[in-house]
């Protein structure tokens, strides 16, 4: 009796776990359908039968793991975040590796493909009248904006230099901005033009850097 109430747990736990990866799944394909779709359409022209389309299930299927149109939409946004921070290495290395790191990662494929680059293009856009949307975009960039003040204020302290810390980092990640930008609107989001991006943010930190990039 006692082994077959084992057994039947074991079972039951088995099964769990098998639904838990299969809404896990199912999830992850919601959220890369509606990146597609805001990359294809932005924000306005998203929608739950879109995603549902693009994702081949039905409409039923994306409410029920999203609730509503902006249930999904903010996922996405959070997906995309969530991506960005498993790429970016904090926890390794140098000052300045680091800072590398994250220069590398914003001109890489994955992060910087013309996709991903329009749909932060998208949230960036509807920002301008949808308070949800810019105060998360806002949490997001400050984030950003800290780590590499951070990095740069240790790597001056290091080397008895005196910077801004904060303006130099707001001004590598508004480089970082607008070379997504324009990359995305002349067609130049190929490894060409990421290379381009990524040795002209590296050159703005040498000059205030020489021995480090």
């Amino acid at each position: 009796m006692a082994r077959n109430a084992l057994g039947k747990t074991k079972s039951r736990n088995t099964q769990s776990s098998t639904r838990e990866d299969e809404v896990a799944e199912r999830r992850q394909s919601l959220l890369d359908a509606a990146v597609a779709v805001i990359a294809q359409k932005g924000l306005i022209g998203t929608t739950i039968s879109r995603i549902a389309t693009e994702a081949e299930c039905s409409y039923g299927v994306v409410s029920f793991h999203f609730n509503s149109k902006e249930g999904i939409i903010l996922a996405a946004l959070d997906y995309l975040v969530d991506e960005y921070d498993k790429a970016l290495n904090r926890n390794s290395g140098t000052p300045a590796g680091r800072l590398k790191t994250m220069i590398e990662n914003d001109f890489s494929g994955k992060v910087a493909s013309a996709r991903r680059i329009a749909v932060w293009a998208a949230f960036w856009a509807e920002s301008v009248r949808v308070p949800d949307y810019r105060q998360r975009c806002a949490e997001v960039k400050a984030r950003y904006n800290t780590f590499a003040q951070t990095e740069i204020a240790t790597l001056a302290e290091q080397r008895g230099f005196k910077v801004d810390a904060m303006q130099v980092a707001q001004s590598l990640n508004a480089m970082i901005d607008g070379f997504w930008i324009a990359n995305l609107v002349t067609d130049k989001t190929g490894e060409a033009g990421q290379a381009f991006a990524k040795q002209s943010c590296l050159a703005y930190l040498h000059s205030i850097f020489p021995d480090d990039f």
